[in-house]
């Protein structure tokens, strides 16, 4: 049986998203129940999610890629009606010709805190199921069993895409579980697609939620896969060329020690500065660039006024460090003096912003001047376990905006 591609050209463009967090406007009236929500939403945007997909959609169109791929938390919650309205966003791609591949993450599928806001009440939403995401989000999982959220397409004769399925789901209803792992029934149909790919002479890559590597020394618990030796195995075993996730919210590029293949970690959509990657394949080189999305350009006069500034990334990292203000209310009680306080915290912004955007990478020149800062050596004198947090960051030692493979 000849392969079905999704291109039959050589060179192919990938745009690379995730963590889109959409909670559909419909679902809320900007009322008191939903403003708690939204100063408890961790740093993402909830209220301009659908302009800035909108604008990203016709810079995907502009751009002629070839698919979109979103690596999981497409919704906020496990909205049903998020749900439709992402397809609705992006509905023009097919028309233009752009597939839309997508993997669920651990807040799409029976999600027990879908939520919908009115005044001061939340109110039930309805879920997402397993029959409800394929039915939305048809693409990539036409050829699947009706039972299973994993699948792969051919996209073109040289590069085979794997799409995974990390989350483990409780029963409806019931908060979503964090951890991720590949089920056994799973890494077999893998090993299996992986083993065709090889014989096909196709380079596989490998996209899902859950990450293949700890991205932080400090934080990672929840993020990387509980399995993921299982899957390091047979990224080294048939020379997987990459592996893209998402989940952690942060842009981050690593490789293990006992397996080389990359992981790409993309930044959350919905934060910081709007990132996104662009995937360049030909038969000899694989090449990612990180982007910042700036969709002034791809707005309508009517848009524009609609955002709150002018400069929206400005508005994102005041939603940034407001989270990381308020989850330090204990800094304030252990730092007395104002003018600490300030330094610090400040300190720790620029640190935080950094690592979040994947520009962590800094000089070993540019580590000993942050060492040597007073605000540093105050966390260091004063707040052990934050200094131990802040190395964590300065311990990345790796370009995680670029990557190019030569084959």
């Amino acid at each position: 049986m000849v392969a079905k591609f999704i291109t039959d050209k050589d060179h192919a463009k990938l745009f690379i998203i995730s963590d889109t967090h959409l909670i559909a406007n419909q679902l809320h009236d900007n009322g008191s129940a939903f403003q708690r929500m939204r100063d408890t939403s961790a740093g993402k945007d909830l209220d301009y999610q659908e302009i800035a997909l909108t604008a990203f959609t016709r810079k995907i169109i502009e751009d002629k890629s070839t698919a979109l791929i979103i690596t999981g938390d497409l919704t906020f919650n496990g909205e049903l009606a998020s749900a439709k309205k992402l397809r609705s966003i992006f509905s023009p791609l097919k028309a233009a010709g752009v597939h839309l591949f997508v993997v669920p993450g651990n807040h799409d599928i029976y999600d027990g805190w879908a939520r919908k806001f009115e005044n001061e009440k939340e109110l039930y939403a309805q879920q997402i199921s397993p029959f409800d995401w394929k039915a939305i989000f048809p693409d990539g999982y036409k050829n699947t069993d009706s039972a299973e959220l994993f699948y792969s397409v051919n996209l073109n004769s040289q590069y085979h895409l794997i799409f995974l399925d990390s989350n483990i789901y409780s029963h409806q209803g019931l908060t979503p579980i964090t951890n991720g792992r590949i089920s056994s029934k799973q890494l077999q149909w893998l090993e299996n697609d992986l083993e065709k790919a090889k014989k096909n002479n196709q380079r596989s890559l490998i996209f899902m939620h859950h990450n293949l590597y700890d991205h932080n020394q400090v934080i990672h618990g929840g993020y990387t896969l509980d399995n993921t030796s299982e899957l390091q195995k047979l990224c080294t075993k048939y020379k997987v060329t990459a592996v893209f996730s998402g989940h952690i919210h942060a842009q981050n590029i690593v490789r293990g020690n006992s397996c080389s293949t990359p992981d790409i970690a993309s930044s959350c959509f919905a934060m910081t500065d709007q990132g996104y990657g662009v995937v360049d394949l030909s038969p000899a080189r694989f090449s990612y660039q990180r982007h910042s999305f700036n969709m002034t350009n791809y707005l309508t006069d009517k848009e524009k006024v609609e955002l709150p500034t002018e400069n929206f990334h400005q508005y994102l990292a005041g939603l940034f460090n407001f989270t990381n203000h308020t989850q330090m209310s204990w800094l304030y009680k252990a730092i007395t003096d104002r003018d600490e306080q300030t330094a610090i915290t400040q300190f720790i912004d620029e640190l935080n912003w950094n690592f979040f955007i994947g520009k962590s990478n800094y000089s070993e020149k540019q580590k000993a001047q942050l060492k040597t800062n007073h605000a540093y050596q105050l966390i260091a004198q004063k707040l052990p376990e934050m200094k131990n947090y802040l190395d964590s960051l300065l311990a990345v030692n790796q370009d995680s905006w670029h990557l190019n493979i030569d084959f």
